[in-house]
């Protein structure tokens, strides 16, 4: 899969791990606060998208984001959020809102904590490889 990591920080948790899972996935990553353009969805067939928790929601940045995308028939998406203290309904707005417009939500993790390292990341990162195993 081709794939492509967008996200919004507010203290760099939600960076870090965009950043550990660019990595692993060996896929380039965008920060939606540079304003990249929801056409970028046409280039690639898995997009895995992160926010921080902001009042138990996405952040208004990512949510516009995805409101904004083209339709994504065909196309997979892999959620992500940081939290410090509960994560609320911040994956489930996201998915509900991609799958309105075809695409189809394979994984939504978390990761609570504040200032994590990568090491800390590793089940999350696990996560994802297990599951983009199972879609070949």
């Amino acid at each position: 899969m081709k794939a492509c990591v967008l996200y919004i920080s507010r203290t760099g948790n939600t960076k870090r791990l965009a950043e550990a899972i660019s990595e692993l996935l060996m896929a380039p990553v965008f920060d939606i606060a540079d304003a990249p353009a929801p056409s970028v969805a046409d280039d690639f067939n898995l997009l895995v998208i992160g926010t921080p928790v902001m009042g138990l929601r996405p952040t208004p940045e990512v949510h516009s984001f995805v409101k904004r995308l083209p339709e994504g028939a065909g196309k997979k998406t892999i959620l992500f959020c940081t939290y410090a203290i509960r994560k609320g309904g911040t994956l489930s707005v996201l998915e509900k809102e991609l799958a309105g417009k075809g695409y189809d939500t394979i994984l939504s993790v978390s990761k609570r904590g504040l200032k994590p390292s990568k090491a800390d990341f590793a089940d999350i990162l696990n996560e994802i490889d297990r599951v983009l195993k199972e879609q070949k």
